[in-house]
Parts: structure tokens; C-alpha cells; sequence
């Protein structure tokens, strides 16, 4: 009686095989996780932590052993596997973008911080400065991505990218709080009177408080603006240096 050939379905078969590997795997970690959890489970003092960081890095190691199976299992299961060898025509190279670059911006000198107090009417001066230096910044980057040889279509990691976000996060939350302090020590510097000596009385000046002067010999401190307040007469002026007595006449 002629035997029947076998007939063989291939993906059944690579199938089988992709997952009794697996499962030869998935029994090495559990092994692993055993022993890992039973010196774990000891005294600080007497674990073996050598032990449980070789132990981590294999488990770790065969778990992406099993994550690339599972795809090859899956390609096999929609029947990219099963592609026939015949040679495939050869793709064309990929186009990428050219950097756009303002090359100028490489040449130009970073912009000095604007030595003047702020306020409404030059607040303008402030952001343009920072814009500029924003788009220097950038080139500068952009260049030192095409001095390695990368172009604009490469992509980048999440995690990549999320570290970009932080730290520039970290850096603004930061220096705006360092800002906020030493904006609170400047107005309370500000706010102390500054001692400034102003000669002789006159009745027609204007002092502010921290104002000296000098009247009939002594020196006085201006306690509050005042104008045309005679020292000695009110609270706006008080005595710092009294007059001493008058020498006689040297015969």
C-alpha cells in the first residue's frame, strides 16, 4: 500500500518552533526570578548583591530575547516569513532634507544682556534680546548636527526628546527663581535710604530721606522728603553731629 506523502504546513512548524523556544525561555527567567526573590527575601546583611545585579542583567537580557521572538511570531503569523528568496529590486536611496540654516547667525556675536533698568517703555529691548539669542542657539545646534554628518529627517527617541524638554524646563524654573531672589534683595537694598551728604541747608532744595546736611554748625539727617523744613524745627530733620562751642578769639 503506497504511503501518503506528509504534507508539512510550514508555518504551523516555525510557528511550533518559535514557541517551545519561548517557553524554554520564559523557564530560564522563572528560575532566575526564584532566586533573585529568595536572596531578596534575606537579611540585608547577608544578601548577595553582586549576585542579584548579574541576576537582574540576565533576566533583563532574556526578556529581550522573548520580546524579539514574539515579533518573529507574529511576522510569521501574517506570512512575512514565508517571503520567497528572489532577489528584490533594489530601492532607491532615500532624499532627505538639506539643513536650513541662516549661515549668518554662525558668524553672528552673541548678544550682551541689556545693562539698563526695565521698564515698560524698553521691555521690548529685553524679549528682542532674547529672540536673538534664541535663533543663534538654535543654529549653532542645527550646525553641530550637520558637522556630524546628521540631517534634518533623523529621528530621535521619546526619551531623547523628553530629556531635551526637561532639562530646558529645569533651567527656566530654576534661573526664574534665582531671579525672583535677587530681585527681592535689589528692592530691599533699594528701599533703604541712601546717605548722600548735600552741603549747607537751603531752603529752596528738595531732600529725600538719608539726605545730610549741615545748618548754624551741625549735621543733620533727613528723616522724611522735605522742602524748605528748617532743621531743628519739626521731626523731618534729625541731629547727627551737634555743634560744639565756639573758641575764643586767639589773642
Amino acid at each position: 500500500m503506497t504511503k501518503k506523502p506528509v504534507i508539512v504546513d510550514q508555518r504551523q512548524s516555525d510557528l511550533a518552533k518559535v514557541d517551545g523556544e519561548i517557553a524554554r525561555l520564559g523557564k530560564q527567567i522563572a528560575d532566575k526570578k526564584a532566586a533573585f526573590d529568595a536572596d531578596a527575601r534575606l537579611h540585608a546583611l547577608d544578601q548577595n548583591m553582586e549576585m542579584q545585579r548579574r541576576l537582574k542583567a540576565e533576566i533583563d537580557t532574556i526578556d529581550g530575547l522573548i520580546s524579539q521572538l514574539r515579533d518573529k511570531r507574529f511576522k510569521i503569523e501574517i506570512g512575512e516569513a514565508a517571503e520567497t528568496s528572489a532577489s528584490k529590486p533594489q530601492a532607491s536611496p532615500v532624499q532627505h532634507r538639506e539643513w536650513k540654516i541662516d549661515e549668518t547667525l554662525l558668524r553672528k556675536k552673541v548678544p550682551d544682556y541689556p545693562s539698563v533698568a526695565r521698564t515698560d517703555a524698553n521691555h521690548s529691548t529685553f524679549s528682542k534680546g532674547l529672540l536673538d539669542l534664541v535663533e543663534i542657539c538654535v543654529a549653532q545646534a542645527m550646525d553641530d548636527f550637520r558637522k556630524d554628518g546628521f540631517h534634518p529627517d533623523t529621528r530621535i527617541s521619546l526619551d531623547f526628546g523628553c530629556t531635551n524638554i526637561g532639562v530646558s524646563k529645569a533651567q527656566f524654573i530654576w534661573l526664574g527663581e534665582r531671579c525672583k531672589a535677587l530681585e527681592a534683595r535689589v528692592a530691599e537694598l533699594e528701599s533703604k535710604p541712601a546717605v548722600e551728604y548735600k552741603g549747607v541747608w537751603q531752603a529752596g532744595e528738595t531732600y529725600k530721606r538719608g539726605h545730610l546736611c549741615t545748618h548754624d554748625g551741625s549735621m543733620w539727617h533727613a528723616e522724611i522728603g522735605s522742602q524748605g523744613l528748617l532743621p531743628g524745627q519739626g521731626a523731618a530733620w534729625k541731629l547727627c553731629v551737634k555743634k560744639g562751642k565756639d573758641a575764643r578769639d586767639a589773642r
